[in-house]
């Protein structure tokens, strides 16, 4: 997918302070991710296989288009801020309900714990891939009523988490060096807070399981919101 315009602006916004251990001076970055092209309705998965999965209905998470246009399920996350940031005590969650991953789409910090749980009276299978490459990180099988799984988060990389049993079954986390990421949801938007001021630009990207990655210039003034409009083009 191209990408088909990148709007930059800047507004006057109250300081948040960084998370860095150095106070320095810190701006944020509003993030809008938006789609342009045919909207098709999500497909409902086949999940007759299980029959506890078939008791419900699940739609497709590949590519979900909010009311407005924009889009949800994009991570938006700076690729390289210096400093020393701390790292969260609270775990992400990922949770299997209703045989589907949730959320489908995450981020956290690197050296983040995950904590993998299983809610369904179903098996399931954790498989784990990491990177680029995709690397084989692990796979267990989580029966019902089995203790949830605590995994540490060891690189700022994109980790997939797939079903072996039920190959519908996906989720996406992303963790960075630092705290300056998120996920777009209903409002197609992301805003992250207290990024420290630099005098060049620093590089943003915008990553979606189905449409790819893009990367942007943002700068970023103490006490002012950059406000950033990426927008996907997809087909008719």
């Amino acid at each position: 997918m191209k990408l088909l315009k990148v709007i930059i602006g800047v507004a006057a916004f109250g300081l948040i302070s960084a998370s860095a251990e150095s106070a320095e001076a810190s701006g944020n970055v509003r993030v809008t991710v938006k789609y342009e092209g045919a909207v098709r309705a999500r497909a409902k998965l086949d999940r007759s296989g299980d029959p506890f999965c078939a008791k419900t209905e699940a739609l497709a998470e590949t590519l979900i288009v909010n009311g407005d246009g924009t889009l949800a399920n994009a991570i938006v996350y700076i690729k390289k801020v210096r400093g020393k940031f701390n790292i969260p005590s609270e775990s992400l969650k990922l949770s299997q309900n209703d045989c589907m991953y949730t959320p489908h789409v995450q981020s956290g910090m690197k050296g983040q714990t995950i904590e993998i749980s299983n809610g369904d009276k179903t098996l399931h299978n954790v498989h784990s891939y990491r990177g680029a490459k995709k690397k084989n990180w692990f796979n267990i099988a989580q029966p019902p009523g089995v203790p949830a799984k605590i995994q540490k988060l060891k690189k700022a990389e994109l980790v997939i988490f797939k079903c072996d049993v039920h190959p519908w079954m996906s989720s996406y986390v992303l963790t960075t060096k630092h705290p300056f990421n998120g996920v777009t949801g209903k409002a197609g938007s992301v805003i992250l807070e207290g990024v420290p001021t630099k005098a060049k630009a620093y590089d943003l990207v915008v990553w979606h399981e189905t449409l790819g990655e893009q990367t942007v210039k943002v700068i970023v003034e103490a006490g002012k919101t950059a406000e950033v409009v990426v927008t996907y083009k997809g087909g008719n």
